[in-house]
């Protein structure tokens, strides 16, 4: 076994009969594996340390000294992500725990435990922080043992402390592949009073991943993670039973063994079957290919290099749940995949296909242009969205003037709405259809749409097998894209009323308005009956308005908001009448305008 297992344990006398040892090859055993022999191990004891008065040591010095450490935050980032997906764990607690109780008692109790509850022995984990030569003392007795070169290092209660300040002492040439700390007492808040804290910057470079799995009815642990005080932990509650803390019972949870055995025992990726008949992208599946290259686009398009390393680093966590999600429909499923979704699987970005007729990709580059493609993550890209559609146009099969036009479309709206006294621009479109595209992971996407959808529609068709519960927004908002109905239509239905939600319906229609323009721009035929529904939006928001000033305050919070949501809807409309979008006896003309479709 070419990766150590080393284990920094919790209990008083330093567990010499290796019950951790014990119930993690009981999950091992009980998952398939072989079990670990105690000789490939490295269990230091260090409990008479802490128990004996005197005994101190300089502090070693750090060895982990990265400069830029940039590029391994996103890996390390990217790798956490894939750990998630695996497990499957939630990270808040749910039933019965500690993490019941109000924060103020829960803390006071688990103080309490930090210097009393011997039979935990979080006296020693207080005396570890708070005494600098005894931290010099055990750190150097770990130092003192061979390590080997990679390591999986667990730390159990007062040993995950001691691991996480490990981390920056390590020798150089040891990397921890994974680390894992069970049952930590380190984020109570008892334990940094008074002291410098633990792991002040976390050594990306060196740690390949941070699970810390913690039982929600552990006292020890307060029923709560560590990322409150470490951003690099990743939290896992799993139930173990009230005031459960023995290693043993950590380690042998399936979680546990999972996580050492992915290290230990690596299994090859599976090889996904290929079959022999040629199958076709379904159109949801099109869409999520469509959008990766888009996102793709719009990362060279970013002048910040500092924000172009991120958000490409994001990108690569999105494009590697769409993997997972091609993998589980192939083995879970049991579904054929087409060539294209083979090739993405294998590392490749396949071309997009080229199935869109023209006016349907003026509505893909309108969604996608109002995108966060690595939602949930936020970050300033500046005009790059903008400057990706003329090579996505391309890259769907039309001119880059597509793309440029449907950009101008957007700017132009963007221009009206963002006048003094229309709601904001960011407000109208934060959480658009495109974005609700991606709170599904995209994960869910790929099989939910049926495949005889088209375009939007097939989106959502894809949003829509989810229900409404955390999508109405998106079902909102994609309700008007396909022409199928007005976006107030499609705000009832996901809503259960038209009278709650006239954000979304905004949105809806801002798109509409962005879509209808870009167009019009290009001589498509386009919907005139457009001006019609803003009216009709404009009629319900005058209502709720009325209703409401009869008893609300001046100032109320809803009133301001559907005030600002009539003036947008006044300037949208005065806008189609100017783009001559709207029906020709609304704009008053001879007959002679352009003619759209009805």
């Amino acid at each position: 076994m070419a990766v150590k297992v080393v284990f920094l344990h919790g209990i008083g006398d330093g567990d010499p009969q290796a019950g951790w040892l014990e119930g993690l090859n009981r999950g091992l055993t009980q998952a398939g594996h072989d079990p670990i022999a105690r000789a490939e191990t490295l269990a230091p004891r260090y409990s008479a340390i802490l128990s004996t008065d005197g005994i101190g040591a300089k502090m070693p010095q750090a060895t982990y000294r990265a400069k830029d450490d940039a590029k391994a935050r996103f890996a390390f980032a990217r790798r956490q992500a894939r750990i998630q997906r695996s497990l499957g764990l939630a990270a808040a607690p749910s039933g019965m725990g500690m993490h019941l109780m109000p924060e103020g008692p829960l803390n006071a109790a688990q103080g309490f435990a930090v210097g009393h509850v011997s039979a935990y022995d979080l006296p020693q984990v207080r005396r570890y922080v708070r005494n600098d030569p005894l931290r010099g003392a055990v750190l150097r007795y770990l130092l003192d043992h061979d390590f080997g070169n990679e390591i999986v290092l667990i730390g159990h209660s007062l040993g995950s402390v001691i691991a996480i300040d490990l981390l920056h002492h390590l020798p150089e040439n040891v990397h921890v592949r994974r680390f894992v700390t069970i049952g930590s007492p380190a984020a109570a808040p008892s334990l940094h009073e008074g002291s410098e804290r633990l792991l002040k910057k976390f050594p990306y470079a060196r740690v390949d991943d941070w699970s810390n799995i913690f039982n929600p009815g552990d006292l020890v642990t307060g029923g709560r993670g560590l990322a409150s005080i470490f951003p690099a932990a990743q939290d896992f509650a799993v139930d173990l039973g009230m005031l459960e803390h023995g290693a043993s019972t950590y380690l042998g949870h399936p979680a546990a063994a999972s996580l050492v055995a992915d290290i230990v025992y690596p299994s090859k990726s599976p090889v996904l079957a290929r079959s022999g008949i040629a199958v076709r992208l379904t159109d949801t599946q099109a869409s999520v290919l469509l959008l990766l290259h888009y996102g793709h686009a719009v990362a060279r398009h970013i002048k910040d290099q500092e924000a172009a390393a991120r958000y490409t680093g994001a990108l690569r966590v999105r494009q590697d749940q769409v993997v997972a999600e091609i993998e589980e429909l192939a083995t879970v499923g049991q579904q054929p995949l087409a060539a294209e979704l083979h090739q993405l699987v294998d590392g490749d970005l396949p071309a997009v296909p080229q199935r869109w007729e023209l006016h349907e990709a003026v509505s893909e580059l309108a969604v996608l242009a109002l995108t966060n493609a690595v939602d949930p993550y936020e970050i300033d890209v500046e005009r790059a969205p903008m400057q990706a559609l003329p090579e996505t146009a391309v890259a769907l099969g039309f001119s880059p003037d597509v793309g440029d036009k449907v950009a101008r479309a957007i700017e132009e709206v963007q221009k009206v709405l963002n006048r003094r006294g229309g709601a904001p621009w960011g407000r109208v479109l934060t959480a658009a259809a495109g974005v609700a595209l991606l709170a599904a992971g995209p994960v869910g996407l790929l099989a939910a749409a049926p495949a005889t959808a088209a375009g939007a529609a097939a989106i959502t068709g894809g949003l829509a097998a989810f229900g409404p519960g955390g999508m109405v927004g998106g079902l909102a908002m994609l309700g008007g894209l396909a022409g199928t109905g007005a976006a107030i239509t499609a705000t009832a239905v996901a809503s259960g009323g038209g009278e709650e939600r006239p954000v979304l319906d905004l949105k809806a229609l801002v798109l509409r308005v962005t879509i209808e323009h870009a167009r019009k721009m290009l001589d498509l035929p386009f919907d005139r009956n457009l001006w019609y529904q803003l009216a009709d939006a404009e009629t319900q928001v005058c209502a709720q308005i009325n209703r409401l000033e009869a008893f609300s305050g001046p100032k109320s919070t809803s009133l301001t908001t559907l005030r600002e949501i009539k003036d947008s809807l006044g300037r949208l409309m005065r806008f189609v009448i100017e783009k001559e979008l709207a029906p020709v006896a609304i704009a008053g003309g001879d007959g002679s305008e352009r003619t759209g479709t009805s």
